[in-house]
This record gives structure tokens, sequence and C-alpha cells, in this order.
């Protein structure tokens, strides 16, 4: 038992300094054009195909910007599909679309690891969400993701606050 917990917890390592690796790399090599940074913090539900294992959950995210459109960063908080007691570390990427002055499309995406008692492992998420400006540094966030992992997946609904700085 104490052995498989070893390679468990190591492997869970192993993928942490993946991401963290990734998230550095988008932050130091790649040269930002507008200097800053934002965070995000949303609330919402996740659930299987046909509504199964409903849930909710929370993330905050820290974004590093690499100009008005485009930025990276961390997400973290409680809840993925299938485990709402689930506590998701992954790397993010949201990108606004250049389509609208208030209310912006956004594409959204993201990978890394969850740690769970019983659904610990890789997982990603894809989908977009509507911006909705609420002045030069703050947002409402409004939006859906598809998140997967291990041949699983299903849908995340969420709504949030964005601040920039």
């Amino acid at each position: 038992m104490l052995v498989s917990k070893w390679f468990t917890l190591r492997a869970f390592f192993l993928r942490l300094r993946l991401v963290v690796f990734i998230t550095l790399f988008m932050a130091v090599i790649i040269e930002p054009t507008y200097a800053g940074f934002a965070i995000s913090g949303c609330l919402g539900t996740q659930a299987k195909p046909q509504f199964k294992d409903f849930g909710f959950g929370y993330n905050v995210t820290v974004y590093g910007k690499f100009d008005d459109q485009t930025l990276f960063g961390v997400q973290s908080g409680q809840g993925i599909v299938g485990d709402s007691k689930a506590i998701p570390i992954l790397g993010v990427g949201y990108l606004r679309l250049p389509i609208g002055r208030v209310v912006m499309p956004v594409l959204t995406g993201g990978a890394g690891y969850a740690i769970s008692d019983s659904l610990s492992g890789f997982i990603w998420r894809a989908g977009g969400l509507f911006d909705i400006r609420n002045g030069r540094y703050s947002s409402l966030l409004l939006g859906a993701d598809y998140e997967g992992r291990r041949g699983h997946g299903g849908m995340v609904a969420r709504a949030g606050l964005l601040l920039e700085f």
C-alpha cells in the first residue's frame, strides 16, 4: 500500500512540475507586449452527460497578461466532473476574440492534474465564455467548458469576475 501511494505521489509531482514549467515558460521566455496580470474567480456546476453526477465547484485563476486579448496562467479550486471534492491544478489560456466592445467572446482551455481520493489524474478543459466588460479593468464572465479525463468527461458551466491589473 505504501509503495503504490509513493508512485502515485511521485507521478503527481512529476505532472505538477510539467504544469509549472509550461506556465513559467509562457511567462518568462515569451516576451509580453503589455505587462500586467489578472485574477478571476468563478462559481459553477459540472455534470456528466445527461446531467448525471451533478455537482458544484469554484476556481481561482491568476493570469499573466501578454496583451489585452491574451492571458496565460494557473488555475485551482474545488470540483471536477464526477467529483465535487477534487482539487484541480491547471495551466490555462484565455484568448479574447476581436469581436465586440462590451460583450466579447473568449476561447478558454487548460490542462493539468486533479487531486482526489477516487478520480486523481490528468484532466483537460476546452470551451468558451462571454467577457462582459464592466469598465477598463473588470469583466463579468459567463461560459461553459468541456472537461475530459481518462476517457470520461462532461460539461462545466460557470459565472465569475475577472479583475485586471
